[in-house]
């Protein structure tokens, strides 16, 4: 497949995670309740949302597929601007926070169902919440700080990938999301992926692309 196809379907996806995510959750999202809150609390929100929830997890399941076609596509992109090893971390690191998604959204749309059907009691519904909450952002964090990390690797050596300030901005945002500092961060970082999938539907400069490699190539002539 030629690079360019290969760019425009990473850059394509990667639009497509971030709108059916940011619809997905903005269905519901705003009226979650806090972590730790009370059992009657989280019931109450599951009672009254429930079917947005239902409706909004399966827009960000649709996002999920998308993040898979995402990886898929920038492992090529960034294989070809730093190697084999960032490209393959980058993937997993997509992969991990694919998965965590997954789980997180099919415990939290769990959890509407039963409140559909009147078979959700406070300490199972608050008990969903947590464990939905903790693998959405603490578990799916980790995935993402991973993808981030490597990502800003590949295009701090190639400006192919991303303009050079805006993988400085995605190396802090991967370092964040690696710690308990996920939970403010990774709402901003799927907004960032947006600005990286931008980046990636722009033609390189094949001069400006090569220019760090430049001197390298020179001494081995």
């Amino acid at each position: 497949m030629h690079p360019l196809t290969t760019r425009r379907i990473a850059g394509v996806s990667g639009l497509a995670v971030v709108a059916l995510f940011a619809t997905g959750t903005g269905l519901w999202g705003f009226e979650m309740p806090d972590p730790g809150a009370s059992g009657a609390e989280v019931h109450a929100f599951y009672v009254d949302v429930s079917g947005r929830i239902v409706a909004g997890a399966s827009l960000s399941l649709l996002a999920i597929a998308a993040l898979v076609v995402f990886a898929s596509a920038f492992r090529s992109v960034a294989a070809a601007a730093a190697g084999p090893v960032v490209a393959a971390t980058a993937y997993g690191g997509a992969l991990l926070a694919a998965a965590a998604g997954l789980a997180a959204e099919t415990v939290n749309m769990a959890g509407a169902l039963r409140a559909a059907d009147g078979s959700l009691g406070p300490g199972l519904g608050r008990a969903l919440f947590e464990v939905s909450h903790v693998l959405g952002f603490n578990a799916a964090g980790v995935g993402l700080g991973v993808l981030a990390l490597a990502s800003a690797a590949a295009a701090l050596r190639s400006d192919a990938v991303m303009p050079r300030g805006l993988a400085l901005v995605t190396a802090s945002a991967g370092v964040a999301l690696l710690t308990p500092l996920s939970q403010l961060v990774l709402a901003p970082s799927v907004a960032l992926l947006a600005l990286i999938a931008a980046a990636l539907l722009r033609e390189p400069d094949p001069a400006r692309s090569s220019s760090r490699s430049g001197p390298s190539t020179a001494r081995c002539g």
